[in-house]
């Protein structure tokens, strides 16, 4: 008698869905751009109305950095041993900003001890950062605070106009707002922050 467990398109949708969500796809729209898919077949590939065989199984592991046993048949962790990466949200160049990826353009890098699905990176390029960070130096963070958490630490921030860059915060002039001082630049005055974030893990290039 058969007493493995059968494996449902509902079960497959699942899993598809928690895959999309580790790559950074926020919305099914962000996935059929990376994927290449029409968005009626990928959409029912998710929602469970249409199944989908091993050849774009494979496609979606590949895409979103998953097992392909875990993906297709429930087998195993979602990533393999000695695989696990995080997304690479930018670089920091030129001034100290990151340059974020289109949705389909998302990077990886190996993770850092302990990373968690929160955590994200950003790579350091061209020589604002030095003597500090090195171009090719990969600076984790997970934790979003409120920037009085952070003041006077060096941390990665999010300004209201959706920047982000890598700076120490001060407070500013005037309460909410703060003044980022950065190595090789002048000061960034008076400016609104979303949220600031530790850096919990460097690694060199």
């Amino acid at each position: 008698m058969f007493s493995g467990k059968l494996i449902t398109m509902s079960d497959l949708a699942d899993r598809l869905m928690k895959a999309r969500k580790h790559a950074g796809f926020d919305s099914v729209q962000q996935a059929v751009d990376a994927c290449g898919f029409k968005y009626p077949t990928y959409a029912g590939h998710e929602n469970g109305s249409s199944g989908f065989r091993a050849p774009t199984g494979a496609i979606y592991a590949k895409r979103y950095k998953v097992s392909f046993d875990w993906l297709m048949n429930g087998r195993g962790p979602m990533i393999p041993e000695g695989e696990r990466q995080v997304r690479l949200s930018g670089y920091v160049g030129a001034g100290q900003e990151v340059y974020q990826f289109d949705d389909g353009n998302a990077g990886w890098v190996e993770a850092p001890p302990d990373a968690t699905d929160a955590t994200h990176a950003v790579e350091v390029q061209g020589n604002s950062m030095l003597p500090l960070y090195e171009t090719g130096t990969v600076l984790y963070y997970s934790k979003l605070l409120a920037p009085e958490n952070m003041t006077g630490k060096r941390c990665i921030v999010k300004l209201e106009d959706e920047r982000i860059l890598v700076k120490t915060l001060r407070r500013g002039s005037q309460a909410g707002l703060w003044t980022l001082v950065s190595l090789n630049a002048d000061d960034i005055e008076d400016v609104a922050i979303q949220w600031a974030a530790p850096i919990d893990w460097i690694k060199p290039r």
